[in-house]
């Protein structure tokens, strides 16, 4: 099996591994690939660039534009897709070269643009295709004939290929692939012990992939007034800047103020931070909050993307699992406010866990091996 990726964010690879890892655990052969790293340098810096510079500084424009091209969702090739894809190959010739040495028996796609260069191959590539979705939402560039089964995130995405004119046994209702630790998570009190946090304070995880300091850092400054008792586990990924801003900002602590911080870098530990956590904070992308709901952790969104980030937002909203802090000066009241209603935390912790599906990608490679791929 290929699982094929594209690194525009973290996402995408992250279920490409998750996919990879429970392929193999099954004894099945797997690689997983960035096509991104088969297509020209100077493609690769601008795609990898060019959607993040524009959510951040022209959302609206991007919200406008992504909407327009998903007007009429249909698998049917348009002359503007068979044009994309035919400039995709341009830049991707080395792809289907590399497709060709491996010779797997399926190929697994968690980004569209892996479907589009291969789609002007359709007569000397025969190996079928499955997609597995990284959001809990399908826009029309995701929509292919050549796919054989859509792996989707919710049921919702599952009526809205039916209703776009996908036949029902190409969908299935799978879930987000995450990382397989997800399905075997420590209890609170022992993800707590194991990470050296206090079993006696509520911890808030807030997690900063994704957001600019300039959003960061007043969330912070909120909280060090913050009138409850509070452990803050901040994790900036693999921005070391933003890390460095965050510790100088929180480094004059006040031994009077409730919330005590701890701020990290890139981790490994993800799943035992969620574990320990009653509350995170953080962009709703389709992988971390995956993790988040399969660790029955509420969210609070802060700033989500147009669309796909979105829609995300509006899926934890409408089941009760998230909350929304817009303006961004509520932060502060309405985290408090969680806190302080042991109802409304059991509410959604309870709606969170119900919606988790910490076993996707293992479903996923068992619909595989069903259907006779594997």
């Amino acid at each position: 099996m290929l699982v094929i990726s594209a690194s525009i964010g973290s996402g995408h690879v992250a279920a490409a591994r998750a996919l990879e890892a429970s392929l193999s655990e099954t004894g099945i052969e797997a690689r997983h690939i960035d096509l991104l790293d088969y297509t020209t340098a100077p493609f690769r810096r601008l795609y990898r660039q060019a959607y993040f510079d524009l959510v951040r500084t022209a959302p609206d424009l991007v919200d406008w534009v992504g909407k327009r091209l998903d007007r009429r969702p249909r698998e049917q090739r348009t002359v503007q897709a068979r044009l994309r894809a035919r400039l995709a190959r341009l830049v991707s010739y080395h792809l289907p070269r590399q497709i060709s040495q491996f010779g797997p028996q399926l190929l697994i796609h968690t980004h569209f643009l892996g479907l589009d260069i291969l789609s002007t191959r359709r007569r000397d590539l025969v190996v079928p295709q499955v997609e597995v979705m990284t959001d809990f939402w399908i826009h029309s560039l995701y929509m292919q004939p050549l796919v054989k089964r859509y792996y989707v995130g919710n049921e919702e995405a599952a009526v809205h290929l039916r209703a776009s004119g996908v036949e029902a046994d190409r969908v299935r209702v799978s879930g987000i692939p995450i990382d397989t630790r997800f399905a075997s998570l420590p209890d609170r009190a022992t993800a707590r012990t194991r990470l050296e946090l206090p079993v006696d304070r509520d911890v808030m995880l807030m997690m900063l992939g994704g957001m600019d300091a300039r959003t960061a850092a007043p969330l912070i400054a909120q909280l060090r007034a913050i009138r409850w008792p509070v452990t803050v586990v901040v994790v900036c990924g693999r921005s070391a800047g933003l890390a460095e801003r965050i510790r100088a900002q929180v480094g004059d602590h006040d031994p009077q103020a409730l919330a005590r911080f701890r701020v990290l870098g890139h981790i490994d530990d993800i799943p035992t931070y969620m574990a320990a956590a009653d509350l995170m904070v953080g962009k709703p992308g389709g992988l971390t909050t995956s993790e988040a709901l399969a660790a029955g952790l509420p969210i609070a969104i802060v700033n989500p993307y147009p669309l796909q980030e979105e829609s995300n937002a509006n899926y934890l909203l409408e089941y009760g699992a998230g909350m929304r802090i817009e303006p961004l000066t509520t932060f502060t009241f309405k985290v408090q406010r969680f806190f302080s209603e042991p109802e409304r935390r059991a509410r959604m912790a309870a709606a969170a866990a119900t919606l988790g599906r910490p076993y996707a990608s293992r479903d996923v490679v068992a619909d595989i091996r069903e259907a006779g791929w594997a």
